[in-house]
């Protein structure tokens, strides 16, 4: 009896505190569940190693009408989806508020990732669990995560290969080699088949630019088909969050490389199409415009890569760009030569005043044009150096293009001995001309060969006549043989070649009369020859003297 009446007691004590102990519980889930933050810290913090309880990981799923297993099932399966796909939780980035709405739909309701718009969480009787839509999408993207015949491989693993080495199981360890193994092995064989098949049906056809195309796609695209298999297959090796959060960033990263290393390489290809195009033209102009574009599509190339790159990761290149056009003027004042450069450059291929290949003087640099840069121009002087001047200076400085030159002139003076006659310096003057005549290399609308000068020590002849000659070194071959010429005349008609002499005549002191210079004559005899070299004179020659051979006058005009 005494039993019975403690028995009693205890158990309505019993019974007393089972509605208050329920109670607190669903208190306690429900507080867990009280906003965004703490209801994805309830999902992912009783999924972890030393405090497991999947029961309140499962609260979230609520919305689902199955069992209790299958709401533990579906937890599991998502927080395995998170983790392979390296998505780090930053739990002070969620919103800690019972009210929160989204700001872009309106609706109460919070992506947990923008990777997976798919995966959020909603407001529902006071408490924020997954939506339906994410509940549904859960089995998908389970299956899209990871490959059943790896986890029906891995299932069937002996306990020995799942043992912790240093946080990472055996098996993974193999797993890694295998995978990196597997993903030269299909870069190689793709490489194989552009370089055997793709490669030669290229060859088969008349255009090189297409086999130009293939050599500059080869490797970067085996790169990155490479980068794409390890970046869709890397979730297999079911690393930690932490791992496969970096592992995902290296390889997005080198993806974007792979695509970068592709596209300079298609801006050569594409330079060099446009080298086969310019050299077919006249003009030259467009021959020195392609190196500028190629390295601008590299620079190009390289500074949208890196752009990319940064705006894939997080980075606000907006407010980047924004932040360099601040200190854009300070940049603009410490690189004031470049720009001046720069516009330089610009002003080079507006106003063209050579092209590649010109030989020119400018700056006190004198030689033949090689390359214009961004920067400066290239010039190979004679002496085989390479100059390069600064645009600005070529912009700012007189540019003297004897590339452009239609003749080249030659300008010279003959000095001939005062012993020459008359008629020897008329056939050696005319005869210049028949050489000149006679060669297609000299100008023959216009030169001029003339005795002009008595000189100090000679009788000077001025030779001013253009060759019409592609360079140079044609222009000196042709002043050779121009000379040499000249040369033969001088012995043919019998003049010599004076050089700086003086005479000096002694009168002898023992005579009383001084040396006589010329014959001496009366003022009638002075006044006749006078007359004789005057107008319609026997003498009288202005148009030239003239030549007779075999009783006739020679016309050294028709070489008669």
């Amino acid at each position: 009896m005494s039993i019975k009446r403690s028995f009693f007691p205890l158990l309505s004590f019993i019974l007393f505190l089972l509605p208050i102990s329920i109670s607190a519980y669903q208190n306690e889930v429900t507080n867990s569940l009280a906003t965004p933050q703490k209801a994805v810290h309830t999902f992912l913090h009783w999924q972890q190693t030393g405090h497991t309880d999947l029961v309140k990981a499962a609260s979230t799923m609520k919305i689902h009408g199955g069992s209790l297993d299958e709401r533990i099932e579906l937890a599991t399966e998502l927080k395995n989806v998170l983790d392979a796909r390296g998505l780090l939780v930053e739990y002070d980035a969620i919103p800690n508020t019972k009210n929160f709405v989204d700001s872009l739909s309106g609706l109460q309701q919070y992506i947990l990732f923008d990777e997976l718009p798919e995966v959020y969480l909603i407001k529902k009787n006071n408490e924020w669990i997954f939506s339906e839509a994410t509940i549904n999408q859960i089995p998908l993207l389970y299956r899209e995560t990871f490959s059943s015949l790896v986890e029906a491989v891995i299932g069937e693993l002996p306990d020995s290969l799942k043992q912790d080495w240093f946080g990472i199981q055996l098996w993974q360890y193999i797993a890694v080699f295998i995978w990196l193994l597997f993903g030269l092995i299909l870069r190689k064989i793709f490489e194989f088949i552009l370089d055997n098949y793709i490669h030669r049906l290229a060859k088969k056809t008349k255009f090189t630019w297409d086999d130009d195309l293939i050599d500059g796609i080869d490797k970067p695209s085996g790169f990155i088909f490479m980068m794409f298999f390890w970046l869709a297959t890397f979730t297999n090796l079911q690393l930690s969050v932490t791992v496969n959060h970096y592992l995902s960033l290296v390889l997005e990263i080198a993806v974007s490389v792979g695509f970068i290393w592709l596209f300079y390489n298609l801006s050569d290809v594409f330079s060099k199409y446009l080298g086969v195009l310019t050299s077919k033209t006249e003009t030259k102009l467009d021959d020195q415009l392609v190196p500028l574009i190629r390295k601008t599509l590299r620079f190009f190339v390289l500074v949208m890569g890196a752009i990319l790159i940064l705006q894939n990761n997080g980075y606000n290149v907006a407010s980047l760009i924004a932040g360099l056009g601040i200190g854009g003027l300070a940049v603009a004042l410490a690189a004031r030569d470049t720009l001046a450069n720069f516009f330089g450059s610009v002003t080079i291929f507006v106003d063209k005043p050579f092209r590649i290949g010109d030989w020119i003087k400018v700056a006190g640099v004198e030689g033949t044009v090689e390359e214009v840069g961004f920067r400066s121009t290239r010039i190979r002087t004679f002496y085989n150096s390479l100059v390069s001047v600064p645009n600005s200076n070529i912009s700012n400085n007189e540019v003297d293009n004897l590339g452009l030159r239609e003749y080249r002139r030659l300008r010279t003076t003959l000095n001939l001995t005062y012993s020459t006659t008359p008629e020897q310096m008329e056939a050696f003057v005319e005869g210049i001309k028949a050489i000149v005549k006679s060669n297609s290399h000299f100008r023959q609308d216009f030169y001029e060969v003339h005795f002009n000068a008595f000189g100090a020590h000679s009788l000077d002849v001025m030779i001013y006549v253009f060759f019409k000659v592609p360079d140079w070194s044609t222009e000196l071959q042709q002043k050779h043989n121009f000379f040499l010429e000249i040369l033969k005349l001088a012995q043919e008609v019998g003049v010599e070649f004076a050089f700086p002499t003086q005479t000096l005549h002694v009168d002898s002191f023992h005579k009383d009369e001084p040396r006589q210079v010329g014959e001496l004559k009366s003022e009638e005899e002075l006044a006749a020859r006078v007359i004789e070299f005057g107008p319609n004179g026997t003498k009288s020659n202005p148009d030239g003297l003239r030549i007779f051979k075999d009783g006739k006058e020679v016309d050294f005009g028709s070489g008669k």
